[in-house]
């Protein structure tokens, strides 16, 4: 498909081959013609927000009304439903002062709660305009509310204050929910889309699983009163099984497979980058390792690679970008910290790795990685105990060793001569090379040097989420 000028500079960054996913997510968009909850879910560090900014901005080159809400960033304290409100207020047209007032003159907005409700929201969102656009008549309306006390103390005097007041807020909120939280949806809604080819409005939330948990359960909890509003699609964006657990926690766990967020959603959507893209993404990111003095001269020691490498286990590990980007920020500071030294960048990789994923990355997606110091021991007393046989069954057992390290990592008999720690003058088979040069300080080297960039990071950057 042909991309324009303008949807390509939208996904300008997208490592992980969203921009495909995000058109098919405009389509289906613009197929829908009445309210839907769609919640678009991934895990922590799977891209979600970059996704959201450039779907975002996709849509509107598509010609949808898009309004985005960053829950993070919201007040926490306060009303969940005030903060969606207060996003449809900020979108509203800057210096249409018109639009503003046909908001709020077409929504009833009667009662303490609506005016508090409005205001912080308008106060919030810093439209300054829409607030001089509230004439005296639309404040006017506000006064009605006050009947509500009215008929409260006409009951009687038997009444506790109390009571009364507890009665008076509950008529209140079940007249804001049934009548003016609609009509001042409605408005918002006509006011946004009023030079729009339709009357559809689109609020992606966000950041609901960075919020503190109770703020997160109240959210969905709360803004589910308008979730089924005609003319808006609401996107969530969400790590569904963290919530999931919140939800758990809150109220048990469901019976059956009935899950939390079938409550609110209709459409559920994966945002996953295929295995393709992940990989490509990691090895571009690995590509930039600053590798200054390789370990050996052949290309199993490059930074391409230890490029290769990485991608390989990230996706085997199936481990997020996030966590990806902090296991191989370890190997660039080993690899910046330690630049004067020749390094293995491969095996720094697949160490850093093997650290996060112990039981999924094994010996064979770097073989020479089997020569520990055990292994070099190992072999010197096999090589102890078989000096007492026959010559012909020592040459046997010094050419199967010689054919063992040849086949496995070849590149470990091709090092620079320093790279071996043997004493200078003596001449060594080239297993022995290997095995005694070489095992005891290899592993243990590159081990060290890991480590002691690990000490000096924070426990956050070492253990973001997964």
């Amino acid at each position: 498909m042909k991309v324009g000028k303008t949807e390509a500079k939208t996904w300008i960054g997208d490592q992980l081959g969203y921009e495909e996913i995000g058109r098919a997510f405009t389509n289906l968009v613009q197929s829908i013609d009445n309210e839907k909850v769609v919640s678009i879910e991934a895990g922590f560090g799977r891209g979600k927000t970059f996704f959201r900014k450039a779907w975002a901005q996709q849509l509107r080159d598509a010609g949808e009304i898009v309004v985005e809400v960053d829950v993070q960033q919201s007040d926490h304290s306060g009303d969940p439903v005030i903060t969606v409100l207060g996003a449809l207020v900020e979108a509203l047209p800057k210096g249409e002062k018109g639009k503003g007032q046909k908001a709020f003159e077409s929504a009833k907005l009667v009662g303490a709660i609506g005016a508090k409700a409005i205001t912080r929201a308008i106060l919030k969102a810093g439209a300054d305009e829409i607030f001089d656009a509230m004439t005296d008549g639309a404040i006017d309306r506000l006064e009605d509310f006050d009947a509500l006390d009215g008929v409260i103390k006409e009951v009687g005097s038997e009444m506790s204050k109390v009571a009364s007041q507890l009665i008076a807020s509950q008529m209140s909120a079940e007249k804001m929910r049934k009548v003016e939280l609609p009509e001042q949806l409605d408005a918002l809604r006509l006011a946004l889309v009023e030079n729009a080819p339709h009357g559809r409005v689109v609020v992606i939330v966000d950041e609901l699983d960075r919020c503190h948990p109770d703020y997160a359960i109240s959210f969905l909890e709360a803004t589910k009163l308008i979730f089924g509003h005609s003319g808006f699609i609401f996107c969530l964006m969400v790590n569904a099984n963290y919530l999931e657990n919140l939800a758990g926690h809150r109220f048990g766990v469901a019976e059956g497979d009935e899950k939390y967020l079938d409550k609110f959603v209709d459409i559920r959507l994966k945002l996953e980058p295929t295995g393709a893209s992940f990989k490509s993404a990691v090895y571009e990111l690995a590509s930039c390792l600053p590798l200054k003095v390789p370990y050996g001269d052949g290309k199993e020691f490059s930074i391409e690679t230890a490029a290769e490498l990485a991608s390989r286990l990230a996706v085997e590990c199936d481990l997020s970008m996030r966590k990806t980007k902090r296991i191989l920020l370890k190997v660039e500071l080993a690899l910046r910290c330690y630049a004067d030294q020749p390094l293995d960048a491969p095996l720094l990789v697949f160490m850093a790795f093997k650290d996060e994923k112990p039981a999924t990355v094994v010996e064979d997606y770097l073989p020479r990685s089997f020569l520990t110091p055990e292994a070099g021991k190992q072999a010197l007393e096999e090589t102890s105990m078989s000096s007492l046989l026959p010559r012909d069954k020592r040459q046997n057992r010094d050419a199967e060793r010689n054919q063992f390290i040849s086949q496995k990592a070849p590149e470990l008999l091709q090092l620079p001569q320093e790279r071996y720690d043997i004493p200078k003058g003596e001449n060594f088979k080239p297993w022995a090379l290997v095995y005694v040069g070489l095992a005891p300080q290899y592993i243990p080297y590159h081990r060290n040097i890991l480590d002691s960039v690990a000490s000096v990071m924070t426990k956050e950057e070492l253990s973001g989420p997964s």
